[in-house]
């Protein structure tokens, strides 16, 4: 046991203790447990001197440059031109012709008598015109053209009844109606493109939330290693302004003879130990922080001074999660799985589409016109003079090949493939997420263990170096054992901090599983 005379000796580690005592009160005055509950803030004058970044700054710039999730908008941009290319198969198409030209060919015998006074030779100039409208209907799969058909010509054949000049004009108007029976017909296969291209536009969405999800929550992990980071600086350099503050006592006192070099020494090599541990938390305080200016494809020189985080690390909330309504919301919301779920409804439009095209093609053909046949073109197109001659048709139009269809079965047995393919990849995924809700919610679980057990080491400590303080006091305790206290007090405190980002990062792995991570960053205005 050490002794407790009141020697000169002794009053020298009086005096120290004294100092050491004030010094660890400056220090921990600040570091309450409601202090470290809130996690505060990076200090006004490392904030001042850096360009601040807040989480959500952090995010929506990611979220509007960041090149992954720009390709990925693209690609859905891109997917969602599909929509219209599909849609455009029941556009109206309008289709129009003009001719003109001139026909001299040779009479046949029985030509010649019917046609007197053309020498042997039909000649036949004039200028033919056609415009019609045309249509696939969704509803049947039937396709639809409305036409109409001008010839204005002229022969050798003569005609005393022709008023000088006039041309014939043979006029016709009608519509034709082609329904498929078999294949290509209803409404399921006449829209599985349109359906298969919308398809294919919200699995692009759900791509690029997914990747969105993704990157935003390694920049938020990112952004808490960097708030933890400059508590380790903030740490360090507490250490030593502790330590100065300590070597100028005890060196004032060693100049007036009361200390020995020794105890002089320790101070200086605690302080040198300080030193050594601030490099190390500065160095790493730049990593974090390029690892953030690299996601903002930034550089060190957009911003010389650094960069600060000035959101501190999330509370930990004291609540209880349910890992069946953890799952039952991922199912509902995670973007990753609900792309495999269009992908999988996808393949399955594909092999009904599939599955029809092994059909033979028997459609139902159907035609009517009436024609006209004036000198004056306003009477060719007279109705009640056109209706006096109509044409109409209807008949079958059948198409199967010769034997096996070899092309429409190894159609469908791609699609049959790629339909098993969708579902195992939708089972694989339901599978990964079931695994996903489990580790997260045990991860959380532990990290809010350890950052409660270990608030509760940091009050030990704390008590343990009052107690230290009232020992030395006491002169059975030394400056070594008091600043190793005071050391602990400080690293225990930044373990908590540690374990309080381990919450945080937990909590953004159990939102990013669940599919909600992005809803704490979704714009009020849309």
């Amino acid at each position: 046991m050490k002794h407790t005379s009141t020697t000169p000796s002794a009053l020298i580690r009086v005096t120290l203790t004294a100092a050491v005592c004030a010094l660890a009160c400056q220090s921990f005055a600040q570091s309450t447990p409601a202090a470290l509950e809130k996690n505060t803030q990076a200090p006004a004058a490392l904030a001042a001197q850096k360009q601040p970044l807040s989480l959500k700054a952090l995010v929506e710039k990611l979220r509007a440059s960041n090149k992954t999730i720009r390709s990925k908008q693209a690609e859905g941009d891109i997917a969602a031109t599909g929509i219209d290319r599909a849609a455009s198969a029941f556009q109206p198409l309008a289709n129009l012709s003009a001719a003109q030209g001139k026909s001299l060919t040779k009479n046949t015998f029985e030509e010649s008598i019917i046609r007197q006074g053309t020498l042997g030779v039909y000649d036949r100039q004039g200028k033919d015109y056609s415009v019609g409208v045309s249509k696939l209907l969704a509803a049947t799969g039937a396709k639809l053209e409305v036409k109409s058909t001008l010839s204005r010509f002229l022969t050798n054949i003569p005609d005393l009844n022709r008023p000088e000049g006039a041309y014939d004009n043979r006029s016709n108007l009608g519509f034709s109606i082609t329904q498929p029976l078999a294949r290509d017909a209803g409404p399921a296969v006449t829209t599985a493109r349109l359906q298969v291209a919308t398809l294919d536009a919200t699995a692009a969405d759900h791509a690029t939330r997914d990747t969105e999800t993704s990157v935003v929550a390694e920049a938020i992990m990112a952004y808490h290693e960097m708030v933890f980071a400059q508590h380790r600086v903030q740490a360090a350099q507490e250490k030593i302004r502790n330590g100065q503050r300590l070597l100028v006592e005890a060196q004032a006192i060693n100049r007036n003879g009361r200390l020995p070099d020794s105890d002089v020494w320790e101070v200086e090599n605690a302080l040198n130990r300080f030193k050594a541990g601030l490099s190390e938390a500065l160095q790493v305080e730049r990593e974090k922080t390029n690892r953030v200016r690299t996601m903002l494809l930034s550089v060190a020189a957009d911003s010389p001074q650094g960069l600060v985080a000035v959101d501190a690390l999330p509370a930990v909330a004291d609540k209880v999660l349910s890992a069946d309504e953890s799952l039952r919301t991922a199912m509902a919301r995670r973007d990753d799985y609900l792309m495999r779920k269009v992908q999988a409804e996808r393949e399955g439009v594909q092999l009904a589409y599939t599955q029809n095209q092994t059909l033979p093609r028997v459609d139902l053909v159907a035609s009517y016109g009436m024609n006209g046949l004036e000198y004056a073109l306003s009477r060719a197109y007279s109705v009640s003079r056109m209706s006096d001659y109509p044409t109409w048709s209807v008949g079958l139009q059948v198409s199967i090949p010769l034997g096996r269809n070899m092309q429409a079965q190894s159609d469908l047995k791609a699609a049959l493939i790629r339909r098993e393919d969708a579902l195992l990849g939708l089972k694989s995924v339901e599978v990964q997420i079931s695994n996903d809700i489990d580790t997260t919610l045990s991860m959380r679980s532990s990290a809010v263990e350890r950052w409660d057990l270990w608030k509760q080491v940091h009050a030990r400590e704390k008590q343990q170096l009052e107690l230290e303080r009232r020992k030395f006091t006491a002169g059975r305790s030394d400056t070594r054992e008091v600043l190793l206290r005071e050391e602990r007090v400080i690293n225990a405190q930044l373990t908590v901090y540690e374990q309080q980002m381990a919450v945080a990062r937990a909590e953004v792995l159990l939102d990013a599983a669940q599919g909600t991570l992005l809803d704490s960053f979704a714009d009020p205005k849309k």
